[in-house]
């Protein structure tokens, strides 16, 4: 028996096996790449468009149509997450999207992405309250590091990005987390830290991620920070999470055909490895070769060697 094809979607990605999330379907509300910040980090890319304007840079209306066929198949989600190649807080039409998610198919949990720097503006934290969890960066708490890391929008400061998540917080308690990008030689020295945990003092979120270099970032010599190291640096912060990615299952009944279409969607918004892709889809290597090389064959993916491993991008 054959399984139908699923629809092609232009604003959806996944589902995949978050680390944090399990199950999540992302929603990319915003052209590749526009962004408050130009992260030396950044899984994306390059900003192309750095930028603190809001507008509805893709149109909503289609972004529900889109959201409205894949959800009324009733998939099996834990998270619906504004996330993919860009600040998803910079689409003007947020709030209708997750207020439209929550009245017409509330079983489903919202999570925003976000580097939080637009929290400052209190109809930007308004717009957002209806979601289930915000995990906000903050990679940096000092003007310098801030500078060298996220390479901010002129008119953005760290007192400003710190100040917004603390409101947040004391607004919509219990909904905010916070993850902190360790780039060595830059965030990991004793006073930055110190900085850094003054800041989420500050804040007081939910809970504290800690995260390092997993992907090629955008610029060649960011390096990922070490297990050892990543570990001291929690105990030093308190309360702190290390990422830890948590494959999930395959599903079974979904033809091959609709996971290689679900695959290269996701790379051309992050690089992955085999395992990573693996553990997003529930594939054993074989499998997963069997769909990677029509589109390598094509041209339609790239392939960089990096310490982790062997990284697939599809190719802009």
């Amino acid at each position: 028996m054959m399984t139908e094809k699923a629809p092609s979607y232009r604003f959806l990605f996944g589902p995949v096996h978050s680390r944090r999330l399990g199950i999540s379907l992302g929603v990319d509300l915003i052209p590749h790449k526009t962004c408050t910040l130009n992260c030396v980090y950044c899984e994306c890319g390059k900003t192309t468009r750095l930028t603190l304007e809001r507008s509805e840079y893709l149109p909503t209306d289609a972004i529900l149509e889109e959201l409205d066929s894949f959800l009324s198949q009733n998939p099996k989600l834990d998270f619906i997450t504004f996330s993919g190649a860009g600040e998803p807080t910079l689409h003007s039409g947020i709030v209708k999207i997750i207020d439209f998610i929550k009245s017409r198919h509330p079983q489903y949990r919202v999570a925003v992405l976000t580097n939080g720097t637009l929290f400052i503006q209190a109809q930007v934290r308004n717009e957002i309250a209806g979601a289930d969890l915000v995990i906000a960066s903050l990679d940096a708490a000092s003007a310098g590091s801030f500078n060298s890391i996220n390479r901010p929008h002129p008119k953005l400061t760290i007192n400003d990005l710190v100040e917004g998540l603390a409101k947040f917080q004391e607004e919509q308690p219990g909904q905010l987390q916070v993850e902190v990008f360790v780039v060595p030689g830059l965030n990991d020295a004793q006073d930055e830290l110190n900085c850094i945990k003054t800041a989420l003092n500050e804040i007081s979120p939910g809970l504290v991620h800690l995260n390092t270099l997993d992907r090629p970032g955008t610029e060649e010599w960011v390096r990922p920070a070490t297990r050892d190291s990543l570990h001291l640096i929690a105990r030093q912060l308190g309360g702190v999470d290390v990422v830890r990615f948590k494959p999930g299952s395959p599903d079974k009944a979904e033809s091959m055909e609709n996971v290689q279409e679900r695959i290269l969607s996701t790379l051309k918004r992050r690089p992955c490895t085999s395992q990573d892709l693996g553990n997003m889809f529930g594939l054993e290597e074989s499998d997963l070769q069997d769909l990677l090389n029509p589109f390598i064959l094509k041209g339609l993916i790239e392939i960089k060697e990096m310490a982790r491993g062997v990284f697939y991008k599809a190719r802009e």
